[in-house]
């Protein structure tokens, strides 16, 4: 098996900063905001639950979700195509995030997609694109924007065993955000398979993992 781990949700250069996490490790899932013009009304801050953030009457971008598991990748860099591109069924998308604490900021992960198909959509049209909402990505938010082939390169949807953590997993360090946890040194890897060094932002890049099962094992308990 082969997993992935990619960086998503709400960061501190948004409008609305970082969701928060509490000392049980409950965590709020804070998209990002939608900057596009879209088909139809899509949600606010206010209607997922945070009116109590900045600008609680923007609309969202919530890309992932999991409700259906859909997520709609943008290419980054940091090796992050080719290793999304490997992505199938006995493949894990692990999605981590930056999470404000009550004192200072972390990384944890928040959710993951199991049994996974990938679309490529680098060639599509905005008509082909809407067309996949046959193949289950409906609710994803790409495809709720008027021009849903801009800013879009993969659509991933994830299958059976996927989910949203009720608990966050730390990806850190307890006191050093820019440390990966010691525990995780031999399963987490760069996308070019390297160790992770620390000192280094590498909960912005796309990471790997080489024994998915053992990360979903620790997650779990």
């Amino acid at each position: 098996m082969f997993g992935v781990l990619i960086n998503m949700g709400s960061s501190n250069s948004k409008p609305n900063g970082r969701g928060r996490i509490f000392k049980d490790l409950s965590f709020d899932y804070l998209p990002i905001p939608e900057t596009k013009k879209t088909r139809e009304t899509v949600p606010t801050y206010r209607d997922l639950g945070f009116a109590n953030v900045r600008f609680p009457d923007l609309p969202v971008h919530l890309d992932p979700e999991f409700e259906t598991f859909t997520y709609g990748h943008v290419r980054r860099g940091f090796g992050d195509m080719k290793n999304l591109l490997r992505l199938e069924e006995d493949v894990v998308l692990f999605f981590h995030a930056t999470l404000q604490r009550e004192y200072g900021w972390s990384v944890y992960i928040i959710g993951y997609f199991n049994n996974i198909e990938v679309c490529d959509c680098r060639k599509l049209s905005d008509e082909e694109i809407l067309r996949l909402e046959s193949k289950g990505f409906t609710n994803n938010a790409h495809l709720k924007r008027v021009h849903p082939s801009v800013n879009l390169d993969l659509l991933i949807k994830g299958g059976k065993g996927s989910r949203l953590l009720n608990n966050a997993f730390p990806l850190a360090e307890e006191n050093d955000n820019l440390t990966l946890r010691r525990t995780l040194g031999n399963i987490i890897h760069t996308a070019g398979g390297e160790k992770i060094k620390s000192g280094t932002p590498w909960f912005r890049w796309t990471l790997t993992c080489r024994n998915p099962d053992q990360l979903l094992k620790m997650i779990s308990t």
